[in-house]
């Protein structure tokens, strides 16, 4: 199986909210997550595909955000590509099967899809 984490990603600290953003930007990079602070923002934000946050704390906004995302939060919280294959209905598109593996949160699986993947990685079965 392959593993999806980026190496400089591996050793984030959880424990701090720069650490913490970092691992869920990584983990929800297909959702496009972005976070806006102080002083950009008046407030702090988190923003993606299908969703936005504001919160007058960044602790706040980081559980907030991790309770939708159904994160424990975790250096444990991995997600585990199971399966690529191209997307019938865009043949420029992967979809990506991948399962949770952590041992805090219950088992699932999600299908992502990755958008032109020559420009971001070279996909190991199509």
């Amino acid at each position: 199986m392959m593993r999806d984490w980026q190496p400089a990603v591996m050793y984030a600290d959880p424990s701090t909210s720069a650490g913490l953003r970092i691992i869920l930007q990584s983990r929800y990079r297909h959702l496009v997550l972005k976070f806006t602070t102080p002083p950009v923002s008046d407030r702090y934000e988190a923003s993606w595909t299908d969703g936005s946050f504001v919160a007058d704390s960044e602790d706040e906004l980081l559980s907030k955000l991790l309770e939708e995302l159904k994160d424990c939060g975790t250096k444990k919280h991995d997600w585990v590509t199971k399966s690529e294959i191209r997307d019938p209905s865009n043949p420029d598109n992967i979809l990506r099967t991948q399962r949770l593996e952590c041992i805090y949160c219950d088992s699932r699986e999600r299908v992502i899809t990755i958008s032109n993947p020559l420009s971001q990685e070279s996909p190991a079965k199509i």
